[in-house]
């Protein structure tokens, strides 16, 4: 059986990133290390609490962060793409924990918790600092439409 292992993304600001997801998931921080190539990049891996067989991976390429800055900046989220992460839970009251974890540390909200129209499925859905999308579900999200 195929499972997913790891998501991986470009970030301009590594340690706000890694804060971000350790806050927002919650997530442990399981290993962080520099390479040599020619981006200089450095390399965060997160694991969401609970959920030890996938690992999310921040990639910091520091020759160039400042154009992922003024790119994350300048262009719209909606003109880049709807890519994001979505993570399930088991009952609207983790959305709702998740919506407070938001608030607390001034995440940008982009879909408060919201009910789906016709289903038993609930959504919420914050902005990392890099503008991607990170989205907790519970219920029949993903069924056929009613």
């Amino acid at each position: 059986m195929t499972r997913l292992d790891h998501a991986a993304f470009r970030v301009a600001d590594l340690d706000r990133s890694v804060a971000f997801y350790e806050a927002m998931l919650p997530a442990t921080l399981v290993g962080r290390e520099r390479h040599r190539d020619r981006w200089r990049t450095e390399i965060a891996s997160l694991r969401p609490v609970g959920q030890d067989d996938f690992t999310l991976v921040l990639l910091h390429p520091r020759r160039v962060g400042w154009l992922l800055r003024l790119f994350h900046r300048f262009v719209p989220r909606q003109t880049r793409s709807s890519e994001h992460l979505g993570f399930v839970v088991d009952s609207r009251e983790e959305i709702e924990e998740r919506a407070a974890a938001a608030r607390a540390i001034g995440a940008r909200i982009e879909n408060p918790p919201t009910k789906l129209d016709g289903r038993e499925a609930w959504l919420f859905e914050v902005l990392d600092p890099d503008g991607n999308g990170v989205e907790w579900i519970c219920g029949d999200v993903h069924g056929p439409t009613p």
